[in-house]
């Protein structure tokens, strides 16, 4: 059996990075927090929050593949 989504959450984070000439400059991440039910884990073990940092970057290919799921699965719930 595989996990489920149980509920998320999700914020932006503003990180202090090395910029040029020495100087620290703030990047904008999203940070998604995932609330995951493990079916095969005793129920009092089966919960458990996992966060994930993604960059602007990394966000815009998720979002696009999430995209592309829900177009295939629109195109086969339209087929049944």
């Amino acid at each position: 059996m595989l996990s489920q989504l149980k509920d998320f959450n999700w914020y932006i984070d503003m990180k202090l990075v090395p910029g040029a000439n020495g100087q620290r400059i703030q990047q904008p991440s999203c940070v998604l927090s995932l609330d995951i039910n493990d079916p095969t884990k005793s129920a009092n073990e089966n919960e458990q929050t996992v966060q994930i940092e993604l960059s602007k970057e990394t966000l815009n290919l998720v979002l696009d593949n999430f995209t592309r799921i829900r177009e295939q699965l629109n195109t086969l719930a339209k087929r049944e």
